[in-house]
């Protein structure tokens, strides 16, 4: 009976220190259910500020804004490759392009790109033209939006409800 009390008190330290150890080096991040909270956390975000958000298994991108569209912030988050868990921030912050385009952030390193804005061109729809197919997201033009995709998706069109073409500005982050 010593034995195992013995064993299964080493063993739990061990795994302590383990988790520690990652912790401390930055291999355990945000879980996925929580990203919007510790982002709101993290930079001060008000409760009654609204969020448009989009994750994917890579990336989670989200625009926090008053009610008034007068105020925004944006926090990007990423999920590292290799011995890694969770969501780990990597931009944000209020930019020109989220404000009054629509910006098209590329996170260096992922496979992915997220199409962030406050909305003020009005964009309707984005189309998405793989050479065989064309998929269409509505996006509600009155409201801030967040679409993640792929870099091969295809060919990005982004409409306003004109029907007028808009272009993304490129914002590295």
């Amino acid at each position: 009976m010593k034995r195992t009390v013995k064993y299964l008190s080493v063993f739990i330290v061990v795994t302590i220190v383990a988790v520690c150890f990652l912790y401390f080096n930055g291999n355990i991040g945000i879980n996925k259910s929580n990203i919007e909270k510790d982002a709101r956390n993290s930079h001060k975000i008000k409760d009654n500020w609204q969020v448009a958000k989009d994750t994917t298994e890579t990336i989670s991108a989200m625009i926090f804004y008053s009610d008034d569209l007068a105020d925004h912030t944006f926090s990007i988050y990423v999920n590292r490759p290799g011995f890694s868990f969770g969501y780990f921030f990597r931009a944000g912050g209020s930019t020109i392009e989220t404000e009054k385009y629509v910006a098209e952030i590329q996170i260096e390193g992922y496979n992915e790109r997220a199409f962030v804005s406050m909305n003020n061109p009005q964009v309707s729809k984005i189309e998405i033209d793989d050479g065989n197919d064309v998929k269409t997201i509505k996006v509600d033009s009155e409201n801030p939006f967040v679409v993640i995709l792929p870099n091969n998706a295809g060919t990005v069109t982004i409409y306003d409800i004109g029907g007028n073409i808009i272009e993304s500005i490129q914002h590295k982050a």
